[in-house]
């Protein structure tokens, strides 16, 4: 939503959005589904939401003028999260504040790659993650098609 260029063209919900309700540990459980993926014929970067199992609605765009580098070569893709924070402070929780190994971290689940011709696949296979370094946030190993990620504060 912060990047000059971006088209939104709803304003049910955006990039960035706060998702109502919220999830509840043994609770009712909200779901949002994105997509990301290249129009062959535009050449756009289309973003479309989904919330609670509903199909998923194009919500905004970047043009291929915006993202010249992408034209043609293979595009990395990074699922997670961050959280931000002055160093003289606690960082916040991340996801619902618990870590994988407890069962009540959050999560991205039936993750998916679209090819050229639309064709989804899903992504079974651990990809290579990334921490903090600290051991605050440290997310699972995708199997099944998801991942759990998440913890409580840390202090730097």
């Amino acid at each position: 939503m912060k990047c000059p260029g971006y088209h939104k063209t709803s304003s049910r919900i955006a990039p960035g959005q706060v998702i109502s309700p919220l999830s509840r540990i043994n609770g009712n459980k909200s779901y949002i589904t994105l997509r990301i993926f290249k129009e062959p014929s535009s050449g756009d970067w289309k973003i479309h939401v989904g919330a609670n199992s509903g199909h998923p609605k194009l919500v905004g765009y970047f043009p291929k003028s915006l993202i010249t580098r992408l034209i043609d070569k293979p595009v990395e893709i990074s699922f997670g999260g961050y959280v931000k924070h002055r160093k003289s402070r606690p960082s916040p929780p991340m996801g619902s504040g618990y870590v994988f190994e407890t069962g009540r971290a959050a999560s991205f689940g039936i993750l998916k790659l679209i090819d050229a011709q639309g064709i989804d696949h899903t992504i079974i296979a651990d990809l290579p993650s990334s921490t903090d370094g600290k051991g605050c946030y440290t997310p699972s190993k995708i199997k099944w098609a998801q991942f759990f990620y998440g913890g409580p504060s840390c202090v730097d």
